[in-house]
C-alpha cells in the first residue's frame, strides 16, 4: 500500500506494507528529508494541531495506528543544528527548537538501524527514552461510561415499519421507504421535535465510529481551548504576555448553538425527590440546593440517547436566602458522600436548585393563594449568567471519559436542573446544560457574569489572560443572517443546551423510603442517634433477628412468615439513601458494614443480602443499641397496652420524621406500640402521629399536609419529544396523621374490648381527627379475652414496592403509599 506524507519539503509517497512498524515509515521519511531533526518530528491527521511525536508511535504497527492505503499524514520537524562544538553552536540549535541545551546533542545523535532482511525492529540508541515506547497515551487508559459502551456496540438505527402505500415487497425485502434511517437523521429529528443530536449519534454523523481507538493512534476529537499556548511551539519568542504568535494564540470564536447534547434527558425516580426539596422552602421561605445523584441510562425515545436516572438528592451545608443561596464547592464531605453513592452504584450526574417566590408575598390576594412567581420565561432569562458560569466550572469538574479524545476525557454529562414557577403559577423543574464552548470560555476567564441576568460580558485581555476576537449569528428583523462582534456582550442562550426531563410511569425506586430526617437542615431537620434507632426499634422490637442460616429449622409456618416479613420490613427501613449516608457518619458500622449496608438498601434482598449484613460485629452493636428503644411490655393487668404517654418507657421515636425515644433524643412524641405478649387483640403498626421534632407552633415545621401541596406534576411533559408518550403523572401522598388515625380504627374493629385512644393534643401539629373516637385525655386499652383461633386472613401486597401488608392497612408500611 500507499502512504502520502506531506512536509514542509513536499509531497512523499512510501510504499509500505500494513504489517510494517512505523519505524520504517519514520526512516524512509528522514530518507527523503536528510535536514530533518529526527527528535524533532511529529505527525498529524491534520494540517494544524493534534501533533504526535515520532518516538512516542515506534513499536507500533501500520495498521494498529489505523493507517491505511492512501492515508495522508502531515508531517513537521525542525531542521538540524550546524555541526559545531562551540557553545555558540548550541545557542543556535536551542533558539530554533531543536532541542533544550544539555540533551540538544545526544537527541541529535538518534539514528534507527533496520536489520538488512526487512524486519521492522529498531535499534535505539543512547540518548533516546525507551520508555516512550510503552507509555500508554491517555485515550487509551479511559474508562467510559457503561452507556457510551452501549451504544457504541451497537448499529444505532432508527428501524421503520413496512409502508403500506409505496412498499412493493415482501416481508423479507427492503426499499426506500422502509429501510432503516441512520441515527442522526435530520427529517425523522424534525418530524420528532428533537432538538439536539444525541452525543453517540452526532459521532456517527461524523463517521467517528468507523475508526476505532484501537487502531488509530491521533483521536478525532480535540476539547476546546481557548488559553495561550505555554510556551509557544515554535520557540522563537518569549511566552505570552511579553510575545504571542499565530502558532500560540488562540483562534477567532463564532458562538453557535451547540448541536449535540451530552444527556437527552432526566429522569427522576419518584416524585417525592422533588417534594422533599420543594418542603423545605414551604418551611423556612428560603432557596435550596442539593446535588442529584443516579446513573446514566440508554433513552429509547431520542436515537442512541442517554438519561440520567436520579435516585437521591444530597443536600450539602449552605446557608438559604429568600432570593439565592451561599454554599462551598467542594464541601469537606464531598470525597465521602461521592464513595459512599459509588458503593451504592451511583455517581454524581448534577445539580438541582430552587428559585421559588410566591405570586402574592402579602397574601392578600385570594386569587393567587398557593401559586408561585412566574420569574424564567422567554422574555426574562432561563439560566442567568452567574448560573450559567457556576455550572460550567462544575461541568469542567465532572468530565466524561472518551476513548475518542486526545485528553481522555471530552465534555461532561452533568447537568443542571432548577425548580422555578410557570406562567400558569405551578412549580415546574427545568433541566439545561451548558455549551463545550461555554467551558472553555470559563476555563481561559475571559467572560464574567454582568448586571443583566441574560446576557454575558466579554473581558478584555490584561495580564496573562488573552482574549481573541469573539462573534456570534443572528438573525434580524429583515431575516438576514448577520455576524455581530461579542464584546461587550452577547446573549446567554448561545451558551445553553435544553434537556427535557419526566418521572418513570411506573416508579420503581433504588431506595424504598425517603422518611429519614434529610442532612444539614438543622432545626428543621435534625438527624441523630436516637432517631436512626428509634427507627430501627420500631422493627426489631425487643428480639434479636438472626440470620437465615443460624435459624435453621427453628421457625415453621407461621412464625417463619411473620420473621420473613419482619426482615422485608427492616429492608424497607434501611432502604434510605439519608438514613444510609448518616449512619456511615455514626462511626458504629465500618467498612464492611456499610458495603453489607449499601447492598441491603439497593438490591431489597430480605435473605442472604440481610444475613450478610446481620453477621457484621459493627451491625450487631448497633441493633442492642437501637433494641434499648423499643417499647418494653406494660405490667398493667391484663395485658392492657398504654398509648400515648409521653415520656414513658412505651414511647419511641417515629419511623423516618418522628420524636426520638425519652433520654435518647429531644422532642419526643406520642407513639403507638405493640400488643403485650399473648394478648389477642389486632395487630397494630407502629406509625408517627406527629412530624419534625418541634412544637406545632412552630411555623417552620412542614407538617406534610397534602392540602399545602401545590407542586403540579402534570407539567412534567416530554416538552422536547413530540411523541406523544408523556409521563405519567404521580401524585405522592404522605400524610401519617390519616395513617395513625386508620390504624387505629382497624385495631378497635378488632378488638372485643372498648378502646378509647388518646388524642394528638397539641403537639399533633394540626393533624386531623375523628371526634367519635379520639379523646383529649390520656387513657388505656384493655386487651380482649382470647377467642378460638381462625385462619388468619391473607395481607394486602403494596403495588409499589410489593411487600404484603396487614389487611387492614390503608397505607404501605415500607414506601407510605396508599394501598
Amino acid at each position: 500500500m500507499l502512504v502520502r506524507v506531506r512536509t514542509r519539503d513536499g509531497n512523499h509517497r512510501f510504499p509500505v506494507e500494513g504489517t510494517d512498524d512505523i519505524s520504517l515509515l519514520i526512516e524512509r521519511l528522514l530518507q527523503a528529508s536528510p535536514d530533518a531533526d529526527p527528535s524533532t518530528l511529529t505527525f498529524s491527521n491534520q494540517p494544524r494541531g493534534g501533533e504526535n511525536k515520532a518516538d512516542d508511535l515506534k513499536g507500533n504497527s501500520l495498521n494498529d495506528l489505523g493507517i491505511a492505503h492512501g492515508h495522508l499524514l502531515y508531517a513537521d520537524f525542525q531542521l538540524k543544528a550546524p555541526a559545531k562544538s562551540e557553545s555558540h553552536g548550541d545557542a543556535i540549535y536551542a533558539q530554533n527548537g531543536g532541542g533544550d541545551g544539555a540533551t540538544s546533542s545526544a537527541a541529535a545523535q538518534t539514528s534507527i538501524a533496520l536489520p538488512s532482511n526487512g524486519a521492522t525492529s529498531t535499534v535505539v540508541k543512547a540518548g533516546s527514552s525507551s520508555a516512550s515506547k510503552a507509555e500508554r497515551k491517555p485515550w487509551q487508559d479511559a474508562k467510559q461510561d457503561e452507556v457510551d459502551i452501549y451504544w457504541q456496540a451497537k448499529d444505532g438505527k432508527i428501524p421503520r415499519p413496512k409502508d403500506t402505500k409505496f412498499c412493493r415487497h415482501g416481508d423479507k425485502a427492503m426499499c426506500d421507504y422502509c429501510m432503516p434511517l441512520e441515527p442522526y437523521d435530520a427529517a425523522y429529528h424534525t418530524e420528532h421535535q428533537i432538538k439536539h443530536l444525541s452525543f453517540n449519534a452526532h459521532l456517527r454523523k461524523k463517521d467517528i465510529a468507523t475508526n476505532k481507538p484501537s487502531q488509530s493512534y491521533i483521536p478525532p476529537l480535540e476539547p476546546e481551548d481557548y488559553r495561550v499556548k505555554v510556551p509557544c511551539p515554535s520557540g522563537t519568542h518569549p511566552s505570552w504576555p511579553s510575545g504571542i504568535c499565530t502558532k500560540c494564540q488562540p483562534s477567532a470564536i463564532t458562538l453557535q448553538r451547540q448541536p449535540y447534547r451530552m444527556v437527552d434527558h432526566v429522569e427522576f425516580s419518584h416524585p417525592q425527590l422533588i417534594e422533599n426539596l420543594l418542603a423545605f422552602w414551604r418551611s423556612s421561605g428560603v432557596q435550596r440546593f442539593g446535588f442529584l445523584l443516579g446513573r446514566y441510562q440508554p433513552y429509547e425515545k431520542v436515537p442512541m440517547g442517554v438519561k440520567a436516572v436520579v435516585e437521591a438528592i444530597s443536600e450539602p451545608p449552605q446557608e438559604g436566602e429568600v432570593d439565592g443561596l451561599t454554599l462551598g464547592v467542594p464541601w469537606e464531605d464531598q470525597a465521602r458522600v461521592e464513595k459512599l453513592a459509588k458503593d451504592c452504584g451511583l455517581s454524581i450526574v448534577g445539580m438541582i436548585y430552587s428559585d421559588l417566590l410566591p405570586a402574592d408575598p402579602t397574601l392578600t390576594d385570594p386569587s393567587k393563594a398557593g401559586m408561585v412567581a412566574c420569574k424564567r420565561h422567554k422574555d426574562s432569562f432561563f439560566l442567568s449568567g452567574c448560573e450559567v458560569l457556576f455550572s460550567a466550572a462544575l461541568q469542567s469538574s465532572n468530565l466524561s471519559p472518551s476513548r475518542y479524545s486526545n485528553t481522555g476525557y471530552f465534555n461532561s454529562k452533568f447537568v443542571t436542573c432548577v425548580l422555578s414557577g410557570t406562567e400558569e403559577g405551578a412549580i415546574d423543574v427545568s433541566a439545561y446544560q451548558v455549551s463545550e464552548q461555554a467551558m472553555a470560555m470559563v476555563q481561559s476567564e475571559m467572560i464574567e457574569a454582568s448586571v443583566n441576568p441574560n446576557i454575558i460580558r466579554v473581558k478584555q485581555s490584561k495580564g496573562s489572560v488573552y482574549v481573541p476576537e469573539v462573534f456570534y449569528r443572528y438573525t434580524n428583523e429583515y431575516k438576514i443572517d448577520v455576524k455581530e462582534s461579542a464584546k461587550p456582550t452577547f446573549p446567554v442562550e448561545y451558551l445553553l443546551v435544553n434537556v427535557t426531563h419526566g418521572f418513570p410511569n411506573e416508579p420503581k425506586p433504588l431506595f424504598l423510603s425517603s422518611k429519614f430526617p434529610i442532612e444539614n437542615r438543622q432545626g428543621l431537620h435534625d438527624q441523630d442517634l436516637g432517631r436512626a434507632c428509634s427507627s430501627l426499634a420500631a422493627v426489631l422490637g425487643n428480639e434479636e433477628m438472626l440470620p437465615l442460616a443460624v435459624i435453621g429449622e427453628g421457625l415453621k409456618g407461621k412464625e417463619r412468615d411473620e420473621d420473613l416479613r419482619r426482615r422485608e420490613k427492616l429492608v424497607g427501613v434501611l432502604s434510605d439513601w439519608h438514613l444510609v449516608a448518616f449512619l456511615e457518619t455514626c462511626g458504629i458500622l465500618g467498612t464492611d458494614d456499610m458495603s453489607a449496608l449499601c447492598k441491603v438498601a439497593t438490591v431489597h434482598d430480605a435473605t442472604s443480602a440481610l444475613d450478610g449484613l446481620l453477621q457484621q460485629t459493627g451491625w450487631q452493636t448497633l441493633a442492642a443499641i437501637a433494641r434499648e428503644h423499643a417499647p418494653q411490655p406494660s405490667s398493667a393487668a391484663g395485658g392492657a397496652e398504654v398509648r400515648g404517654v409521653e415520656g414513658g418507657g412505651g414511647t419511641i421515636g417515629g419511623m423516618f420524621g418522628g420524636g426520638s425515644s425519652s433520654g435518647a433524643a429531644s422532642g419526643s412524641t406520642n407513639r403507638s406500640t405493640r400488643p403485650a405478649a399473648g394478648a389477642s387483640s389486632a395487630p397494630s403498626r407502629t406509625t408517627p402521629n406527629t412530624r419534625g421534632t418541634g412544637s406545632a407552633a412552630d411555623p417552620l415545621i412542614y407538617n406534610g399536609d397534602s392540602e399545602e401541596e401545590d407542586f403540579d406534576f402534570n407539567e412534567y411533559a416530554d416538552e422536547d419529544v413530540g411523541d406523544g408518550d408523556q409521563d405519567e403523572d404521580q401524585e405522592m401522598l404522605y400524610d401519617d396523621e390519616e395513617d395513625e388515625f386508620e390504624d387505629a380504627r382497624s385495631a378497635e374493629s378488632g378488638s372485643a374490648g372498648v378502646a378509647a385512644e388518646h388524642g394528638a393534643g397539641a403537639g399533633s401539629g394540626g393533624a386531623r381527627r375523628n371526634p367519635t373516637s379520639w379523646g383529649n385525655a390520656t387513657t388505656t386499652r384493655q386487651a380482649a379475652a382470647p377467642q378460638a383461633s381462625e385462619p388468619e386472613p391473607a395481607g394486602k401486597a403494596c403495588p409499589h414496592c410489593t411487600f404484603v401488608n396487614e389487611k387492614s392497612s390503608g397505607d404501605c408500611d415500607v414506601c407510605g403509599l396508599p394501598l
